[in-house]
């Protein structure tokens, strides 16, 4: 049952996660802009409809967390991109869903 739910949640997470856009588009930020877009991808995420399962505490402790990851997420956005530099979009958010399914 468990890895069942998991699985949904990994769909649901990919499906409704705010993009950065491609590789291409990523590379072309600067660190700000890259940093306003996790800072988006984060609200984008927890103001979705998947999100709406968890409480306000929840909802709390999940951004904090994220927020506490930003770095590392444009660090590993930046890398990736660098590896595969014509990656797509759903390249760029699986990198952000796995930190938000660490901190959920």
């Amino acid at each position: 049952m468990r890895a069942t739910s998991l699985s949904v949640l990994l769909v649901f997470a990919g499906a409704l996660s705010a993009s950065a856009g491609d590789c291409p588009e990523w590379r072309r930020f600067d660190l700000a802009t890259k940093n306003a877009e996790v800072a988006g991808m984060i609200s984008g995420q927890l103001s979705s409809n998947a999100s709406k399962k968890y409480t306000s505490e929840n909802k709390v402790a999940i951004q904090r967390c994220l927020k506490n990851f930003a770095p590392q997420i444009v660090e590993e956005i930046d890398q990736a991109c660098t590896d595969r530099p014509g990656a797509s979009a759903e390249f760029v958010d699986d990198i952000f869903d796995r930190y938000f399914l660490s901190c959920i």
